[in-house]
Formats: C-alpha cells, structure tokens, sequence
C-alpha cells in the first residue's frame, strides 16, 4: 500500500460525502467538556506538543500585528459577532467535543517586537485523551476568522475572510463553510456527483532543489505503476540525479481506490480549473488526469 501514501497529494481536492438528514451522536463527556476557563484551555493545548508550549488564547480583536490585515479583521469579526477566543463542537459527530481555538503561538516576532504568530487551531477529540491538532490558517494565510455555525443541527467549522482585490479596489469577503472529512477538514458539499472513475494518473516536474519526480498511474482493474524517478527514496543530488529509481507494480485494492473516487468525486473535479499556480517561482507542478465515464478525462495543473 505504499503507492497509496504516496498519492496523499491529491487530498488537496478532496471535500465531504452529503448527509440528507443529520443525526447528532450522543455526546460522550471527556477532559474538554470539563475545560471552564482561559487558562485551563491554554494548559490544555500546550500540553499537547512543545510547539505549543507558549500558546495564548487571544480574542480576533486583541492581534495588533503591523501585518496581516490585522485592522480588516477586527471589523470583520466584529460584524460576525466573534468575541471568544475559543468555542466547542463535534465536529466529526463521534460524540467526543471538538475545541476550536484562536490564539497566539508567541513563536515568532514582527518589527516592533510584535508577535507574529497568529495561529486559530482545531483540537479533534477521539476520545481516552487521544487529540490531534489542526492548523486552520495554513491554506487561508495571516488574517481570517474562523467560527462554528450550524446548518440543519450539524456543526461546521465557517472561514471569513476580507481580501483586497486590486481591480475593483476594495475589499471582498469570502465565506467558505467547512466540514471534518477524510481525516482534515474540506469544503462541505451537499450534493456530491457520482462520476465512475476508472483511472488516476498523477505525476510531478522537478524545482529548484529535490522534490520528489515521479509518475503515478491508479487503475482500477488492472495493475497499477509507480515510475520512481528522482528524489523519491534518496535526496543526495550527486548519488540520485540522471538516475531513475524503478518501476513498481501493484493491484491497487477496491475499498482504496473506491475512497479515492469518493475524494475526487466530493470535491465536484469536473468543474475544477484546468490550472491552478502559486505567484512565486522555482517550485514544482503536479499534473493530475482523471479518466471516468466511459472515457472522459479531467486534467488539472498545479504549479
């Protein structure tokens, strides 16, 4: 199942199965249905890593960066009422309470002697004091405002964002709503297609440095390849480069492959752009084709 792990790239697609009609799962109370105050959340989540060790709950209102549209922010919070640093849900309705927290890593620091380091988490529950924590601001970057609202009874983790639009000269909000589906949290949809895919093809160009060159291909009745170019198994460029690294085989089994399709399915591929690019330079694109129904194919570039 290696060639599985090495496809995780493509979750960068993927969204959330509908629910029609949602049933809350009884909650089961754990340590953070027992968490009260400021600083017992604050002990809680430093616990958790050292990387959190100087975390401080901090309400939208309190960041007073000399970046990060901090100024935007605080009116767009305001405007959506969120005035606490922190808030609880199940998320994933496996009856354990979520904790979505907004606050201050203290791990890095602006001009002025600010702190920079805005940092809103998801704490996901699973129970006997087993909690994994989620960056929410590392695909939104420096400024947003993360709430938990309801539709039908179901939570959902709601991103706000003001971002200046260069044409039209101001500012435009966004609102993009979120639920907690193959292990991250994803654009909810509510009415997924169910396209039949039969073939996943997937491969990287090389960057300024040793990003991993290959090409996958994913069938779904036959045997499936790994083309192992550069960079994938050994990271020394005077060993590796000019030398391909193999080919490798394998049937890729049916539940796996039907998660895929599920994945590309929820995240609606056919209406994705055909390009998709960061605005700097020397870094790698991934190439993702997508064969389905009898033949038709999807391509997708990400640079």
């Amino acid at each position: 199942m290696k060639i599985i792990k090495l496809f995780v790239i493509l979750l960068v697609f993927s969204s959330c199965k509908n629910k029609t009609d949602f049933i809350k799962t009884k909650t089961i109370l754990s340590e953070i249905d027992k968490l009260k105050s400021k600083s017992e959340i604050e002990k809680f989540i430093q616990k958790r890593d050292t990387i959190f060790r100087k975390y401080e709950l901090k309400n939208l209102q309190d960041f007073d960066r000399n970046f990060g549209n901090d100024s935007i922010n605080k009116i767009l919070a305001n405007k959506l009422n969120v005035k606490s640093s922190y808030q609880k849900a199940d998320f994933d309705n496996n009856g354990y309470t979520d904790l979505l927290a907004i606050g201050d890593n203290h791990d890095c620091y602006g001009s002025g002697g600010k702190s920079c380091s805005f940092l809103p988490i998801v704490l996901m529950n699973y129970g006997k004091n087993k909690i994994k924590v989620y960056n929410i601001n590392s695909e939104w970057q420096n400024a947003i405002v993360p709430k938990v609202e309801f539709i039908n009874s179901q939570p959902f983790l709601v991103i706000y964002k003001k971002k200046y639009d260069w044409f039209k000269k101001t500012y435009l909000e966004s609102k993009t709503v979120l639920t907690f589906k193959f292990d991250n949290f994803i654009e909810f949809n509510k009415a997924p297609k169910q396209n039949k895919i039969t073939k996943i093809e997937f491969s990287t160009s090389g960057c300024f440095g040793t990003c991993p060159v290959y090409k996958l291909i994913l069938n779904r009745d036959s045997l499936s390849t790994f083309n192992a170019r550069y960079y994938n198994f050994n990271k020394d460029r005077e060993i590796t480069y000019g030398k391909e690294e193999g080919v490798f085989t394998t049937t890729i089994n049916k539940i796996e492959f039907d998660k895929l399709e599920e994945i590309l399915n929820y995240c609606n591929f056919v209406k994705l752009n055909n390009e998709y690019a960061v605005t700097h330079t020397c870094d790698q694109t991934g190439d993702l084709k997508i064969t389905y129904n009898n033949g038709k194919t999807k391509t997708i570039s990400d640079y």
